[in-house]
């Protein structure tokens, strides 16, 4: 009986130890299968991202082809115009002038600005050095304070002792 009871028990423990491999079979075949379909939707979306990028590409070339091809006329129109040109560059030099004196103005503001606020913060840097200085003497104070105490009180201990002694 006992026998049977234990070949029973093996029969089961091999049972579950099948069903539980085949599981892991399945269970790998399934993880195999959805890596491929990863995969292959990786392909597809690289796909239409190189076909995205190829045609953004072609637009630009294209873009770029009509810009140097406005570019060439416009540097033709302006040989032909040169007095305008002239007329252009010298209109153009004055108010670089006028922007330069203006950034000079501009520069110099900024730079009163940044000493005003260097000030400021040395004003603050003082003042919280003193804060601190006002902090370390009365800190000094009340160390000193507090040794004149201990030495009072040694000096009563002192005392107290000395009339200990002469009362016995």
């Amino acid at each position: 009986m006992e026998a049977q009871i234990l070949r029973t028990e093996a029969l089961r423990r091999d049972e579950l130890a099948l069903a539980r491999e085949q599981m892991m079979a399945k269970m790998k075949t399934d993880t195999n299968e959805a890596s491929q379909r990863r995969e292959l939707a990786l392909r597809k979306e690289k796909a239409e991202a190189d076909e995205a990028t190829r045609k953004r590409e072609q637009l630009y070339m294209e873009h770029e082809l009509k810009r140097q091809k406005v570019m060439v006329e416009a540097n033709t129109t302006l040989q032909q115009e040169r007095e305008k040109a002239d007329f252009h560059r010298e209109v153009a030099h004055m108010e670089a002038l006028e922007r330069k004196e203006a950034e000079f103005r501009q520069q110099q503001e900024r730079e009163r600005e940044q000493a005003r606020d260097a000030q400021l913060k040395l004003r603050e840097l003082a003042a919280q050095e003193l804060k601190e200085r006002v902090h370390l003497e009365r800190q000094l104070v009340r160390q000193q304070k507090q040794n004149v105490i201990l030495q009072k009180q040694r000096e009563v201990d002192r005392l107290e002792a000395q009339v200990g002694r002469h009362s016995f």
